[in-house]
């Protein structure tokens, strides 16, 4: 893929991210939690696990975070070191991290969201 699509992907993830973290803040602070240590409790966090919302802004913010962290750690990457062999490399191994990230992440919004 070329790089400047990946550099537009990654503008979009940060739009993504510019809008959820703050809804995701709220609900953890002060949208029907009683306090920080109510927002903590397990029956809170397995309760929100329950709605869509949150499920859904959970897999945004999952997705949207491990692709801008990826991206600037793959863009650092290639400039550090250049050539065909390391570009490759490089681009293999964010490509695994980001699919171990997502895989174990979603693996846990479903656990928690269904039960299974």
């Amino acid at each position: 893929m070329r790089e400047s699509t990946l550099q537009l992907i990654n503008i979009a993830m940060i739009m993504a991210l510019l809008l959820t973290l703050p809804v995701h803040f709220a609900m953890q602070a002060f949208l029907g939690v009683g306090g920080y240590t109510q927002a903590l409790a397990y029956n809170t966090v397995a309760d929100r696990y329950q709605t869509l919302i949150t499920i859904t802004l959970l897999t945004v913010l999952l997705a949207a975070a491990s692709y801008h962290g990826l991206y600037g750690l793959r863009r650092i990457l290639l400039e550090f070191k250049s050539g065909p062999t390391w570009d490759r490399l490089v681009s293999a191994g964010t490509l695994a991290a980001g699919l171990v990230i997502l895989g174990w992440g979603l693996r846990t919004i479903v656990v928690m969201g269904w039960g299974i």
